[in-house]
């Protein structure tokens, strides 16, 4: 099934169960008035349902830690010295950075009592 597919069915089912909720509470229904073989399939369907989305989530986040996978950073140098090493900051800074500090704008945030 496609991310793009499973979000759309994940957010259809929230507003169907946010629907049913509120229409629970306007109707005045109460679960706690229903048999208890009906509460303990609902609860169960409830557990089964939390671990399918544990399950998912897992999937996702393997998914993606396997695909950015070769991001992490090894101890051998990928780059070799010459026209393709990586870009470097300068070993110290340009001229005229800062070179009269006196000159640079106060930064202070007066104190609000």
């Amino acid at each position: 099934m496609k991310t793009e597919r499973f979000g759309g069915l994940l957010l259809a089912t929230g507003v169907a169960v946010g629907v049913a909720a509120v229409v629970g509470i306007v109707t005045g229904f109460e679960p706690s008035r229903l048999p208890p073989a009906l509460l303990d399939i609902a609860v169960y369907k409830l557990t089964v349902a939390a671990a399918a989305g544990l399950l998912a989530a897992g999937a996702i986040v393997r998914r993606y830690a396997k695909r950015n996978g070769h991001q992490v950073e090894t101890d051998e140098r990928p780059f070799s010295r010459g026209a393709s090493d990586p870009p470097r900051l300068p070993d110290a800074p340009a001229p005229g950075f800062a070179a009269k500090p006196e000159e640079s704008a106060d930064l202070r945030v007066p104190r609000q009592d």
